[in-house]
């Protein structure tokens, strides 16, 4: 009778530690899961950050949604200017243009060649695809909720813009009914309320 209870108890040992490891192995693997899905949205908003400030530059304001951006960072570019000649320390540049001294040549760098660089994109964690800059990476299909504006700051107009992604959309497909997580918030870059371009993730 002895030996059938100890068999018993070394069983539900057993039983109980494969749970207690499954339940930590579980943890581990969402952990993993969700920081791999959380770091490539981050990217992603990065990505759009970088086009959205090329964009300001060239416009003087952001773009108003995705069309305009990708449009812009596909087609467009920015005027490289190139001084030719020595400036003599008597005179400015423009002075010495005027006399000849100094030539400017212009010529033209395509907008995504200039910020999405072999450089740049060297420590991507995926492959890059300016199409697919829209949309939250493992959303389905889902696109980032898009905003750009103005706010007025010290009686100054200024452009803002604000990219976000809810939770609902970057877990897609994890199991989430046992953690504290609130699928309504999520990642953003920039503000509608600030001229802000900070991610809310703690950089």
């Amino acid at each position: 009778m002895q030996i059938g209870i100890k068999i018993g108890l070394w069983v539900v040992v057993g039983i109980l530690s494969f749970l207690v490891y499954q339940s930590i192995a579980g943890k581990i693997e969402f952990e993993e899961q969700t920081y791999a899905r959380r770091s490539a949205v981050i990217q992603n908003l990065k990505d759009i950050r970088t086009a959205q400030m090329a964009f300001k530059s060239v416009n003087g304001r952001y773009a108003e949604d995705f069309e305009q951006l990708l449009y812009f960072v596909k087609n467009d570019s920015f005027p490289m200017i190139k001084a030719l000649g020595m400036v003599p320390d008597t005179m400015s540049e423009a002075q010495a243009v005027q006399l000849g001294l100094v030539t400017r040549d212009t010529s033209y760098i395509s907008i995504k060649d200039s910020i999405f660089s072999p450089r740049y994109l060297k420590d991507h964690l995926k492959a890059f695809y300016i199409d697919s800059l829209a949309y939250i990476p493992f959303g389905n299909g889902v696109k980032f909720d898009f905003n750009a504006g103005f706010v007025e700051k010290g009686k100054v107009r200024v452009s803002v813009f604000a990219v976000f992604a809810a939770f609902e959309h970057v877990y897609r497909g994890l199991d989430t009914s046992n953690e504290a997580i609130d699928l309504g918030e999520g990642l953003q870059v920039g503000s509608m309320d600030d001229p802000s371009t900070s991610g809310n993730w703690g950089e």
